[in-house]
This record gives structure tokens, sequence and C-alpha cells, in this order.
């Protein structure tokens, strides 16, 4: 049985993945919560911006735990690490209560805005993930092109993910983050010597032909 802490956690991740931080008060977060009364949640949390910090910690803590692991696997290359990450991390997504979309991305959209604290942490996130990325792809040096800068790579790396599962999420189709996932490690590969790409995934090579099938419909319908 869970903890109230995390209990309380857990429904404020929800209500923000539906409606975001403004929009979720600390009522809501006591009814989704199934709590007796304020009492209960200010025991654990002084106020509402200390639960953000503790759905943003926890949410890296999970995506460190099922994602960022795979970076650091000292059994298998560092670049088929990579092609690994990228698939698992487009695989959790679909599964995640808020659609395809990664909750760092969703939460720095609003927190940048609103609450210079919560954005300042999210960037630590996001930076924390960055190095992860550049120690992998430095490991990886010997098999990178001469010149590579693997820390602008691993920004890049982040970036173009979070852009397409902002895009998934947005238009509510799973096969966008799919097939530019693919295209992503289509262009790490360019940066490898002899050009190795980065091995697809079944399911991702069919998400990504069916991505291009549905692009073709719709330009059909245009010109039509």
């Amino acid at each position: 049985m869970k903890d109230r802490r995390s209990q309380i956690i857990d429904a404020a991740t929800a209500l923000i993945c539906r409606s975001g931080f403004a929009q979720t008060s600390v009522d809501d977060v006591i009814r989704e919560a199934g709590l007796c009364g304020k009492g209960h949640f200010y025991h654990h949390f002084k106020s509402k911006e200390e639960l953000g910090y503790a759905v943003v910690e926890r949410e890296f803590e999970r995506f460190a735990e099922r994602g960022l692991s795979i970076l650091r696997d000292p059994l298998t290359p560092p670049l088929a690490r990579l092609g690994h990450f990228i698939d698992v991390i487009v695989d959790e997504q679909e599964g995640e209560e808020c659609g395809a979309g990664c909750p760092f991305g969703n939460l720095s959209v609003e927190f940048a805005q609103r609450n210079d604290g919560l954005r300042r942490e999210l960037a630590r996130v996001f930076e924390r993930w960055a190095r992860q990325l550049d120690t992998l792809l430095y490991e990886a040096r010997d098999e990178l092109l001469e010149g590579t800068d693997t820390e602008r790579l691993a920004h890049f790396i982040i970036a173009t993910l979070e852009g397409a599962l902002l895009m998934s999420r947005v238009q509510r189709r799973s096969e966008i983050t799919r097939g530019i996932a693919e295209q992503l490690k289509e262009l790490v590969a360019t940066r490898v010597r002899g050009r190795e790409v980065v091995a697809a995934s079944p399911s991702a090579q069919r998400s990504d032909a069916a991505f291009a099938r549905n692009s073709e419909r719709r330009s059909g319908g245009i010109a039509e």
C-alpha cells in the first residue's frame, strides 16, 4: 500500500497532466487523492509549489530508473545503448496517462512563464539528462567523426525527442514520435565513422511506414 505522501504526488501528477499546474488547486489534489481534509495535505507539503517540486523530482527519478539506466549499461556498446534508450522513451510515453508527451517538456512550457523556482528545478533536470547523454557520446568518441561536439549533440537529441513527444500529444498520433525517433537515429548515424546506422526496432519501422502512408493520404487530400 502506498504511503500518504506518494498518494498525494500521484494524484497531483495525474491532475497536472490533464489540466496543467496553474489549473490544479490544492482542493483538487485533496479530492483526487481521497484525503479527508487539508490537514493531511499540509502535513506533507507546505504549499502547492513544494508539491510541484516533489512531482518534478519523482518524475525524474522514474525517468532515470527506466530510461537513463539504459545509457549507463556497461555491457552494451554506447551507440546501441542510445538506440535502445530512444526506443524505450517512445514506448514508455505511449503508455503514460499524459498521452504521448514527456512530463518534463509539458511542465517546462508552463513553469518557464509562471514560476521561476520550478523553472530552475526543471532546468536542472534537463541538465542532468544532457550530462548523461554527453557522457555516453563521449564514451563513443572513437566511433564518432572527428570534431563531433558531444555536448551539443546531446542537447539536440533531447530537443528532438521533446518536440516529437509534444507533437504526438497535440495531434494524438503516436506514430509521429516513432517516425521522428527513427529520423533522429539516422541523423546521429551521420556522425558515425562509416555511417553505421543505429538499428531501428521492428515496431518503430512499422510506425514510421504508417506515418509516411498517412502523410501521403493527407497530401493527396489537400491536392484534391
